[in-house]
């Protein structure tokens, strides 16, 4: 099927020819342009439209005529003649019982066609309501007469537009019978096909409704009449109780006057004036009339045959334009309502698949040889925590880890940095330093004599460039030396604690005896003292190392100096472990003069 035969035909009845039903009509199809959203099929006469045309200077439009709604043009508006209006005299403006009975036809023919299902949907124009009365006609309107020609005893004229929505309970009934017509039976019916037409034609799934009083202001709690206590608030609390959300009874004047009909998707009112008075005032151009609770779709234009503005081309075709869309979007509301209903009934008929229980053989295929994974039977048998600890241990240390890569790369330059500060000073485990005070003449002593000729000491052999170059690289990292420091500092301890046992054991002298004060042991010096000495040592040793490497300041200085610096390497080489020991002591012994404070003179009276 084409994309044109899909789109749904849209019916149009011209009602009474002599009021602005024609105009309006002309005026909302002018122009082809609704037929890409459907099909229109006007249901008159061709001859009092194309009148209708000539009147409005619309010759240019064309109209498409048709026998039956089967053979339509869909690409133009389409017309089918309905009576003899060979005889037809067009008056607008005037009431004729010819123009009633024409409306009828054109409403019967409409009707049949919409039972056939020829059309989607049927529009109706304003009709005289005097006029149409004839013996196969005798209905108050367009909806009583479709509610009995579609078998619908549930019915309801719904007031709808986009802002405001509104049902009664009273259609056109006379005002001295309206209170015999309200009954709880009534009012539950109209609530009940307002919920119905909300969920299954504008797609509101939980409805707000508000329901007006029947008396002024709601009976004002029986004062002004009993009908909202007997009648109206026993059935809202019986749809309050079934979920719906539904309130009042609300005073019709106060409700509107207060525009709280917007907090509300649709109100109930109990006659037709206390509905549809407020609707034209607020809605009265986009207001359309829609009759609910039937099997077809029907709308019509809020308005009537307006004789007075008839053939003056006063009239706005505005309210027929929403009662099209309004039609249009009804239909095909109501093909979705109809797929999820019979989706969720096909659901509800079908029966459950059946879930086949699979074999152990399906959930776990092997071949007949293969031999059964073992597993382990109890927790005894898997591996303990410890075991698996082991053997990851025992993998990770398998590989080369971050320290050991490092120690690797930085293992030749400090190999170099101790075969160069091997020549300076003994390892640390030949020399042998005592932490004691001695006396100013033992140091004064230990001083050795720097009057040595520097004619008959040998020179300095120059080192290579590349050997100058790689020493920036060389220094060793404040860790590595740190470390050393600390062994040499522990070897000194040991040393002085082997020989604090050996002088245990021998007997002291007269010149011991007398300094007795002087050799008695000190306290130990903390570790952050130890630490800095022997940074210092470093250092000052580091320095010595600087000022020898640096060419350009050799090139600087003066010549005693030059001359001086080789004697003194000449003596470090020439010099025995024991000359080594006796300069580490002295350089040692300056470092605690400088920390240690002075003691107390001997001839002092100690108790002093």
């Amino acid at each position: 099927m084409s994309e044109q035969a899909q789109k749904p035909i849209i019916g149009i009845s011209m009602g009474d020819y002599n009021g602005i039903g024609p105009e309006v009509i002309l005026k909302a199809l002018q122009g082809n342009h609704l037929n890409k959203h459907f099909t229109p099929v006007i249901y008159g006469s061709m001859r009092v439209l194309n009148r209708y045309k000539h009147l409005y200077d619309m010759k240019d439009w064309q109209l498409n005529p048709a026998t039956s709604a089967d053979q339509l043009n869909l690409k133009m508006v389409n017309v089918i003649t309905c009576f003899d209006d060979s005889q037809t005299n067009v008056e607008p403006g005037k009431v004729q019982p010819e123009a009633g009975q024409a409306a009828f036809q054109s409403l019967s023919k409409a009707v049949e066609d919409l039972k056939a299902g020829l059309i989607s949907a049927l529009v109706t124009a304003p009709i005289n309501k005097y006029n149409i009365q004839s013996e196969e006609f005798k209905f108050p309107g367009h909806t009583e007469y479709l509610a009995e020609e579609f078998q619908s005893s549930e019915y309801l004229m719904f007031m709808v537009s986009e802002r405001l929505k509104i049902g009664v309970v009273t259609g056109h009934v006379p005002l001295g019978r309206v209170r015999s017509n309200i009954s709880q039976e009534a009012v539950s019916k109209k609530l009940n096909q307002i919920i119905k037409s909300l969920h299954k034609d504008f797609g509101i799934n939980k409805p707000r409704i508000a329901v007006l009083g029947l008396n002024p202001h709601a009976g004002e709690d029986g004062l002004l009449g009993n009908e909202e206590k007997e009648v109206i608030i026993p059935v809202i609390e019986q749809y309050r109780r079934n979920n719906h959300l539904v309130y009042g009874p609300f005073p019709a004047d106060g409700f509107f006057g207060a525009s709280n009909w917007k907090k509300f998707d649709a109100i109930l009112a109990m006659y037709h004036d206390q509905g549809l008075m407020p609707f034209k005032m607020l809605a009265f151009e986009d207001g359309v009339n829609f009759t609910s609770g039937l099997s077809i779709v029907r709308t019509s234009p809020d308005h009537g045959t307006a004789y007075d503005i008839a053939g003056k081309n006063l009239a706005d075709p505005s309210s027929m334009l929403h009662a099209i869309y309004t039609a249009l979007d009804i239909v095909r509301n109501r093909e979705q309502w109809d797929e999820i209903e019979a989706d969720k009934a096909e659901r509800a008929n079908a029966t459950p698949p059946v879930v086949e229980i699979p074999t152990q053989q399906e959930r776990d295929p092997r071949s007949e040889d293969e031999s059964p994974r073992e597993r382990p039977q109890s927790r005894e048998d898997r591996p303990q925590r410890e075991d698996r600890r082991r053997d990851n241990r025992s993998n990770r240390e398998d590989r080369p880890n971050r320290e050991d890569r490092q120690k690797r790369e930085e293992r030749q330059p400090r190999e170099e940095q101790e075969d160069r500060m091997g020549r300076e000073i003994v390892s640390s485990e030949e020399v042998i330093i005592e932490v004691t005070q001695p006396t100013a003449a033992e140091v004064i002593e230990t001083f050795p004599e720097t009057t040595e000729n520097p004619a008959t000491e040998q020179q300095p052999t120059p080192e290579t460039p590349s050997r100058r170059e790689d020493r920036s690289n060389d220094r060793p990292r404040r860790e590595d030396r740190q470390n050393r420091n600390n062994r040499f500092q522990r070897n000194s301890n040991n040393q002085e604690k082997r020989e604090d046992r050996q002088n245990r054991q021998e007997p002291p002298s007269s010149t011991e005896a007398t300094n007795a004060e002087d050799q008695q042991p000190r306290e130990r010096p903390r570790r952050e003292d130890r630490q800095n000495r022997n940074n210092r040592f470093q250092r000052n040793n580091n320095n010595q190392e600087k000022r020898e490497d640096s060419p350009n300041r050799q090139e600087r200085r003066e010549a005693p100096r030059q001359q001086q610096q080789p004697k003194q390497e000449n003596r470090r080489i020439q010099e025995s472990p024991e000359e080594t020991q006796r300069k580490l002591l002295e350089i040692s012994q300056s470092l605690l003069f400088a920390k240690t404070p002075p003691k107390p003179k001997s001839d002092e009276n100690p108790e002093a």
